[in-house]
């Protein structure tokens, strides 16, 4: 289930994370991306004080600042609109593994996978090594492994640390960080920092000469 965070939580976080909206409305920019199906769609929720605020789900965040940093960069709406259904479909991809029914299956798929080299390697069919007693060696550790939360973010031009949202994580979280285009001259990226139920710092040892974007995803 999707963390929610308040419009105007969003609005705030967006700005400090560099986002400039300009003259206009932040609030009717939201409305807007909602409507065109770029970001969620906002549910009403009642806050600490007791009024009624518009929630977007926490990644929605990085969504927003994704969606800016292409405009800035010439994308059109359509070329837009295709990014975000990749998005939208990696996304999906990541929330079926975390199902609890399909890690299941995954795990009894890897189980008959082992079996089947097993029998292939003792019938001579197959040969795995010198050692035939290396495959029965399992990791349950591995199969313990529960992906908590993932998202795409990006790093801004000219800056070498990003601080990334996501409220599900722990001290005991593992963060793992993909980048999806050269990061140059840049040479290496590092978790610098975790902040329990806040989220963690992205740092690389140069900054980036251009935006550039990263998918990310926690574990326990």
């Amino acid at each position: 289930m999707d963390d929610f965070i308040s419009i105007d939580k969003i609005i705030k976080t967006a700005k400090a994370r560099g986002l400039d909206f300009g003259a206009g409305d932040p609030y009717n920019r939201l409305r807007y991306y909602t409507k065109i199906g770029w970001l969620p769609h906002m549910i009403r929720r009642i806050d600490k004080k007791g009024s009624i605020k518009g929630h977007y789900p926490t990644w929605s965040i990085d969504r927003l600042l994704l969606i800016e940093n292409l405009k800035n960069k010439g994308y059109s709406n359509n070329e837009i609109s295709e990014k975000l259904e990749t998005k939208n479909s990696v996304q999906g991809i990541v929330s079926a593994i975390k199902s609890p029914d399909v890690r299941k299956q995954l795990v009894l798929y890897s189980i008959l996978t082992i079996v089947v080299l097993i029998l292939a390697n003792e019938l001579g069919i197959l040969r795995l090594g010198k050692s035939k007693n290396v495959i029965y060696t399992t990791d349950q550790t591995r199969q313990n492994i529960q992906i908590v939360q993932s998202g795409t973010s990006f790093v801004p031009q000219n800056q070498n640390k990003i601080f990334v949202m996501t409220p599900d994580i722990t001290i005991t979280s593992k963060v793992y960080v993909t980048f999806t285009q050269n990061y140059s001259p840049a040479n290496k990226f590092w978790v610098s920092q975790i902040k329990q139920g806040d989220g963690f710092v992205l740092e690389l040892d140069a900054p980036v000469s251009d935006s550039v974007e990263f998918n990310w995803w926690l574990t326990q």
